[in-house]
Parts: structure tokens; sequence; C-alpha cells
């Protein structure tokens, strides 16, 4: 959240709108996000609380609370109300934001759950990404390979997500599908984003390479590396 003057002055033009019609429970949703937007979050608690009062059964509003909630560290509360949003109208992002509600509570497997039930209403790219971070935070190295290389299905040409596929590859011991995907993201990287990244990651196996548990991969991949760059 920042208070720039560009967000204090939506702030502004949605009270204002709020003083025409101050029974429209949009309007006092899009003040309750302007004010988050403007660092006034518990102004915005208030503002969309208004809008829950007037508009109880609509899930967007229980939705915005939430968010604002998480925003001011009020887990519990954003909790309760992405669950009653969920109650009113599921849906994979919702499921997808309570999930980061239920990872700061340390509630583990009520994130995983969350995580599933988004995938399961939307197989995207951006839902898998999701359970494939939480696999890889708790070292789950195999469901994260899986969860990946689902990502890598539905868009196969992202280098990044081929960087990922490599770095879980290399963790489970299948260094030949790691190589192939550092190969294929530099292959995809068309603007070299990744080159910088990449040429350090050369050095710093090439100075520790005495230490190296798998010397022999890492030499496989610095000639990778370098050999991009020489072409």
């Amino acid at each position: 959240m920042t208070n720039d003057p560009g967000n204090q002055a939506a702030l502004e033009a949605a009270l204002v709108q709020v003083k025409l019609d101050p029974h429209s429970a949009n309007n006092w949703n899009q003040a309750a996000i302007a004010a988050l937007q403007a660092a006034k979050p518990e102004v915005a608690v208030e503002y969309i609380t208004q809008a829950i009062t007037l508009e109880p059964q609509d899930a967007l509003n229980y939705s915005n609370r939430g968010r604002i909630n998480f925003a001011l560290g009020q887990h519990q509360e954003a909790l309760a109300d992405y669950s009653h949003a969920i109650e009113l109208a599921p849906s994979a992002p919702l499921y997808a934001s309570r999930s980061v509600v239920n990872v700061a509570l340390e509630r583990d497997a009520a994130a995983l759950s969350d995580l599933t039930d988004a995938i399961e209403l939307a197989p995207t790219a951006e839902n898998y990404l999701n359970r494939t971070a939480f696999f890889a935070r708790k070292s789950i190295t195999g469901d994260a390979l899986r969860d990946i290389s689902q990502v890598i299905e539905l868009q196969p040409n992202d280098p990044n997500h081929r960087l990922t596929r490599a770095n879980l590859a290399f963790a489970a011991a299948q260094p030949e599908l790691g190589l192939s995907d550092i190969e294929a993201a530099m292959r995809f990287d068309q603007d070299d984003a990744l080159q910088p990244g990449l040429l350090q990651l050369a050095e710093q196996l090439e100075l520790h390479l005495p230490d190296s548990p798998q010397p022999d991969v890492s030499r496989r991949l610095i000639e990778l590396i370098r050999r991009k760059k020489r072409d």
C-alpha cells in the first residue's frame, strides 16, 4: 500500500459517490478499496462493513474485507471473511486467497486443501504454480515437480517455469531433467533477461566445484551456460 496523491484523489472521488448514494453497497465497496490503496486500512474496514450491511449476501464484499483484514495482519478475521465468501459463491480465486491466509496461520493442511480446490475449479497455470510454491516451501519436491510439470504443459515457452523445474529437478537428483530445462530456459529467453543470473550461477558452481556432490553435473551446467554466452 502506498499513500501517493493519486491514491488519495481516488479515495476522495469514491467518497463523493458514497455521498451521492449512501445506500449503494458498490459505492462503499469502491471506497473501501480506494482507502486500502491510500494506506488507510482501518478506514477501509469501516467502509467495507457498510457494504456488507447493505448487501450481506454478496461474496465480493466479504472477499474484499478479507483482503483488507489480511493487510492489517488480522488473519483470523480474514479467514472468517474468505470462508464466508466461499460459502456464498465458491471460486478458484477465493480458495487461492484463503490459502494465503491459512499459510500465514500455519494451517498447512487447510492451505493445501484450498490450493487443490482452486485447481479443481480452474486448472490454470497460475493455480498449479501456487501449489508448486507451497510444496517447494515444504521441501515436498516430488509433488512440486509434478505440479510445475503441469504448469509447463500449459505454458511451455515460459523460461521462468523451466528454471523453477530445473531447480526442483536438481534437488530431486534428476540432473538430466535439470540440464534439459536450463537449456530450454535459455532457448526461450529471447531477450537474455536470465543470462546475468545464469552467469553468476556458473561462477558460483565453478568456485565450489571441488566440494560439489555432483561435479560432473556442475561442469556440464557451467559449460552449457557459458556456451550460450559465446553463441
